[in-house]
């Protein structure tokens, strides 16, 4: 894979199977790595390209804030979506489901009032919301990318 996003897993210290190995391996081999972790560790410190330090137990909002930006920017699969999935706008609701009940309601704001954008998700996180944004960029039109 082109990149590979760590989301607070740090084989470095964790000595997960042998994946550290493979992923110097990769590294050496030009793979870019992001870390999503709250700790500078070993692992951002070998691998990491770039280190996105976040407060403990924001990782939803970080990942909603994404999601936001992928979807507004037309960078999500929508044929895959489409045959794969349910619930994921309004039209995609199974009958009988409530209005705004469905992924994009959430993420737009319309089932709460408050949309995902990464400034919102900045506040949260602590994540610099052009942070976030180039994040979700990197990650939707790096092919393949790798969420771990």
């Amino acid at each position: 894979t082109k990149l590979v996003i760590l989301w607070g897993h740090n084989p470095t210290e964790t000595i997960f199977g042998h994946s550290n190995y493979f992923f110097q391996k990769m590294k050496q081999n030009g793979t870019r790595f992001i870390v999503v972790d709250p700790r500078y560790s070993d692992t951002v410190s070998s691998l990491a390209d770039r280190w996105i330090p976040l407060l403990p137990a924001t990782d939803n909002a970080l990942m909603d804030a994404m999601m936001y930006v992928i979807v507004t920017e037309n960078l999500h699969d929508r044929d895959f979506i489409q045959r794969y999935t349910l619930g994921f706008d309004e039209a995609s609701m199974p009958e009988g489901v409530p209005a705004n009940e469905s992924l994009m309601a959430y993420l737009s704001g319309a089932k709460d009032g408050v949309a995902k954008t990464p400034e919102w998700a900045e506040k949260i996180t602590h994540v610099p919301a052009q942070t976030i944004r180039q994040l979700a960029r990197d990650y939707a039109n790096t092919k393949p990318a790798a969420l771990i």
